[in-house]
């Protein structure tokens, strides 16, 4: 009897193993504002290591990757104002915490990509205090950091006063003095902080506001991109970037053209994107032809270019707000971004229904693990009040959760290479579904209430929300239904 208990006692444990789904690549990460994510020594802030004690949260959810906003030295709450590239912000903890965090990803082959903010510096960067006492005493010409960045003796747009005849330029905030990213001395310093965080054990990053490097000039934002890219790829060929172009899609593929491997879709994502505009019309099909003919765009400009899509992230109201906090309308629209092909990035809470809209604190607030516990202090001028609905600790527990709807998504996702890295067409099953052939799999989205019958051959089906029956010749899929079909 013992020797029959022990052996179910082993098969359970296997069948626990096999759960966690260990995808080919790596095609999912999970973006975190690490002073709101897990404070893990009650003082209120976030921290790396906090970050470190939820890794095992992330993976489980589906994703090996990281994205951490910036952590690096700054004076504000959102840290994209740099005062030393190359080391740690004391509020989120020191270097060492740093290599835990990267030594302990490795142990579950997850990726860490860092934000990379190099439009602009803090005003209380040493360089640009060497730059500014350079000019008011007449020595730029023993001093580099002058060329850091732009002054001009006249005043211009974008451009703040410093004295009567001296002003610089500060497109975003007079805090933030863009940099000259000419300068040959200023890329030296750009390639030894690049080197810095990859020597680390970074796998990339994430590249802030890049449409504003050459002030909305896209051929020489081009220029410089590539020249990145080249850099970065000859310290490690397999790293990855994605860039922020907050612009329209023609200008987006024309910076393809860089090699960059992937830029963020902003067409897609939020309350006006196209997945929730097709949601809320049922109109499945126009989505996937804009789907694969932008995949054919990017592609044009770089073969082993990669899209990026999001719902939502750090500068966007929260998705269950503008969904109505409808469960199945929010799961139907994480159906439909999870199983885009590319990249996907999903914004801590996400899953939980967090919500936050307004000032931009708003949209960074303390991710609630549970309600029994104290969480990290909000930012300081947020003044979001309406209750978050939920916890990880009841979602975790609520089989019917967002947050296990996630999972479940995720883990086909993982399961199925084809759906981030295979070659996409549409087909067309009506005007209300979005059908997409990956490859090896088709991914397949109904988006009105009415079932339909479609013809098709298979080996198996995955089921991501909704019924899916099968009949003679083929399957009958139900209204607001999602389902992958393995040829």
């Amino acid at each position: 009897m013992m020797k029959k208990f022990l052996s179910f006692l082993v098969l359970l444990l296997l069948v626990g193993c096999q759960s966690q789904v260990t995808p080919e690549v790596n095609s999912v990460y999970y973006e975190i504002y690490v002073g709101s994510f897990y404070d893990s020594d009650n003082d209120g802030m976030g921290d790396l290591n906090g970050v470190n004690e939820k890794l095992d949260y992330i993976r489980d959810l589906g994703a090996t990757g990281l994205w951490l906003m910036p952590i690096s030295p700054s004076p504000t709450y959102h840290k994209y104002d740099v005062t030393d590239y190359k080391a740690i912000d004391e509020a989120y903890g020191t270097m060492e915490d740093f290599d835990d965090l990267v030594s302990e990803m490795n142990k579950r082959d997850m990726d860490l990509i860092l934000d990379l903010v190099l439009n602009h510096s803090s005003s209380k960067h040493p360089w640009f205090q060497k730059a500014v006492s350079a000019q008011m005493n007449d020595t730029c010409d023993v001093t580099i950091e002058c060329e850091y960045y732009h002054f001009s003796d006249e005043s211009e747009p974008g451009f703040y006063q410093l004295t009567n005849d001296l002003y610089y330029e500060a497109v975003f905030w007079d805090q933030m003095p863009d940099l000259n990213l000419e300068s040959e001395a200023l890329r030296d310093e750009i390639v030894d902080i690049v080197t810095f965080w990859l020597d680390k054990g970074v796998k990339g990053f994430r590249l802030d506001a890049t449409t504003h490097f050459y002030r909305e000039n896209v051929n020489e934002n081009i220029e410089f991109l590539s020249w990145l890219n080249e850099t970065v790829k000859s310290i490690n060929p397999k790293a990855y970037l994605v860039g922020e172009a907050w612009t329209a899609d023609s200008i987006v593929t024309q910076m393809y053209e860089s090699q960059i491997d992937s830029f963020f879709n902003f067409s897609l994502s939020q309350v006006s994107g196209q997945i929730v505009k097709s949601v809320n019309t049922g109109n499945g099909i126009d989505l996937a032809n804009y789907v694969s003919k932008y995949e054919d765009q990017i592609k044009e400009a770089n073969p082993q270019s990669l899209n990026a899509v999001f719902l939502s992230n750090h500068d966007n109201d929260r998705s269950a707000g503008y969904l109505s906090q409808n469960l199945d309308k929010q799961k139907q629209v994480a159906s439909m971004y999870l199983l885009m092909p590319g990249n996907v990035f999903i914004y801590y809470g996400e899953e939980i229904s967090m919500k936050g809209s307004g000032r931009d604190e708003n949209k960074r607030l303390p991710m609630v693990w549970s309600f029994d516990e104290e969480l990290a202090n909000p930012p300081k001028e947020a003044d979001y009040e309406i209750e978050q609905p939920t916890s990880v600790e009841l979602a975790l527990k609520d089989k019917d959760s967002l947050l296990n709807h996630y999972k479940k998504v995720l883990k086909v996702r993982n399961s199925y290479e084809d759906i981030s890295r295979g070659e996409i067409s549409v087909l067309d099953y009506g005007p209300s579904v979005y059908a997409m052939d990956h490859g090896d799999v088709i991914v397949i989205h109904h988006l009105d209430e009415n079932s339909i019958e479609i013809d098709i051959e298979y080996s198996k089906i995955e089921v991501v929300n909704g019924i899916v029956q099968k009949i003679d010749d083929g399957l009958l899929i139900e209204g607001y239904s999602s389902v992958i079909i393995v040829k």
